[in-house]
């Protein structure tokens, strides 16, 4: 499933693999590199930048707003 842009997802990999990044944590696409993986930033509640990883598709699902 190819995900959008600046689409809202749920990380739903493995625990540790990226810094700053946790199971069920949301964020948004800021890049799509045609290979299967994305960039995505994760916010804090004020809006602050608490991670930005690329991560492979199967990582990832769409999440409800």
């Amino acid at each position: 499933m190819k995900l959008a842009l600046y689409s809202r997802i749920r990380y739903i990999g493995p625990s540790g693999l990226y810094d700053g990044v946790k199971v069920n944590d949301v964020g948004y696409i800021i890049e799509d590199y045609d290979d299967g993986n994305y960039e995505v930033e994760f916010s804090d509640a004020d809006g602050s930048t608490r991670a930005q990883s690329v991560i492979p598709e199967d990582f990832l699902q769409l999440a409800e707003i």
